[in-house]
């Protein structure tokens, strides 16, 4: 399992070269995308490499925090829906979270992609 949740590390950066290719004028919005879709979990993976000895203390430090600040903002919305039951999260409530995480972090992330790019493309129009 923590195998497959360090493997959504390749999501994004499949993203981006996609995106570079294909419609790079669109870069930091479909990475952003990308990264917020999976960001939730990946961050429980991380936290879960603090497990492994001598390598894990600092990823899994980098997990925990990214989990707790990652996770909260779609918690709280599926426990205020009633999506979720009040308590520990587990089973397929793990599923509905990570689903509304990802909607959440997509928007957030691919909002502040677009602005870059829109950044990115003035400079380039004034210069």
């Amino acid at each position: 399992m923590l195998l497959l949740l360090l493997l959504l590390s390749l999501v994004p950066v499949a993203a981006y070269r996609y995106a570079r290719r294909r419609h790079p004028s669109h870069v930091f919005l479909i990475s952003g995308i990308a990264l917020g879709a999976v960001v939730s979990p990946l961050s429980l993976g991380l936290y879960a490499t603090f497990f492994v000895p001598y390598i894990g203390l600092v990823p899994g430090i980098l997990g925990l925090w990214s989990s707790l600040f990652h996770g909260e903002p779609g918690f709280r919305l599926a426990h205020y829906l009633g999506i979720i039951p009040p308590g520990v999260v587990e089973g397929s409530s793990r599923l509905y979270l990570a689903a509304i995480d990802g909607v959440i972090w997509a928007s957030v992330y691919g909002i502040g992609g677009w602005v870059v790019d829109a950044f990115r493309a003035r400079r380039r129009n004034d210069g």
